[in-house]
């Protein structure tokens, strides 16, 4: 979701002229600059620099997606803006905002338009729908999702689509809705989580980045966005750059390669000097998220498919 969606998205209206790397957020909206943080720029919240915390658990108090806009631009900074790099689910919801704002269109449509149609990606997208067969579980169903389901779709709704997908293990599942919470709230269209797709689709993706970013970004700013951009962290805009030490990349993806990981199980690694790729679609929150040995098995994934192709 933060790169294929969010930062492609960000990739093409800097294309346009219409995104530039060191506007204010405040700039485009206003809300955003409540307690101070009418400084943070679009490069803040790409190199996850800006100072906003890396998550708030708004689900247990907020209902409506209204209601997380509000709080996040109610948000203080929790360090100062520039001082370290700290990944937040936060910068990538205010992206997903502020590339609705200029496009002049909902999220969805705009990624749709722009990045999936074009690359003929057509089981790429955002909720496929409550116990969607082609749609992997993750963790239980909790009482609060379960609330907020019953809130949106009535009780009558919601035991209809229990009743026509039962699980086989009679365990209730996430599934055919985005895992994570906050995305949860906001409908399930989100810049930081809810995309949906295919290992098919996201080769046609990942072939667009290796050929340096051609047809779909422009040769300067597929460069701006997939490099290192200050010491302090591997950050690129958007994208991760690969560090020399401890990388989920592993240790024979080069220098130059770049790349993102997903919290639920989700990495993608590209290497423009070899136009080599790999794309890794786990599931390591079935069923539980507290699995976190996917932490071990990336690197080494990536080094077994470096070694069987070179």
């Amino acid at each position: 979701s933060k790169v294929v969606a969010t930062t492609s998205a960000a990739m093409l209206l800097h294309d346009d002229g219409l995104l530039n790397m060191n506007m204010p957020i405040a700039d485009i909206l206003p809300a955003f600059g409540q307690q101070n943080k009418g400084h943070v720029t679009v490069r803040n919240l790409m190199v996850h620099d800006s100072g906003l915390i890396a998550f708030r658990p708004y689900h247990q108090k907020l209902t409506e997606p209204g209601q997380v806009w509000d709080a996040v631009c109610r948000e203080k900074l929790t360090y100062p803006t520039g001082s370290k790099s700290i990944y937040s689910d936060l910068s990538m919801i205010t992206m997903a905002k502020l590339i609705e704002t200029i496009s002049n269109k909902p999220f969805e449509q705009v990624v749709h338009e722009r990045v999936f149609a074009p690359l003929g990606m057509s089981k790429t997208g955002y909720n496929p729908g409550l116990m969607h067969p082609d749609a992997v579980p993750t963790e239980p169903v909790e009482p609060w999702r379960e609330a907020l389901r019953r809130r949106r779709l009535g009780d009558v709704r919601l035991a209809e689509i229990k009743a026509a997908h039962p699980s086989p293990d009679g365990q209730y599942w996430i599934k055919g809705e985005v895992h994570d919470p906050s995305a949860t709230v906001l409908g399930g269209i989100a810049g930081h989580a809810g995309l949906y797709s295919t290992l098919e689709d996201l080769v046609k993706f990942a072939k667009v980045l290796v050929s340096g970013g051609t047809p779909l970004f422009g040769k300067e700013t597929f460069a701006l966005f997939t490099r290192r951009q200050e010491e302090k962290s591997t950050r690129g805009l958007g994208w991760d750059t690969k560090s020399p030490e401890g990388s989920s990349a592993g240790s024979k993806f080069g220098a130059l390669s770049f790349g993102h990981t997903g919290f639920t199980g989700t990495c993608m690694w590209m290497d423009p000097e070899r136009k080599f790729f790999a794309i890794l679609l786990g599931n390591r929150v079935h069923p539980t998220a507290n699995n976190l040995k996917i932490s071990q098995l990336r690197p080494k994934y990536h080094d077994l498919i470096w070694s069987e192709a070179y």
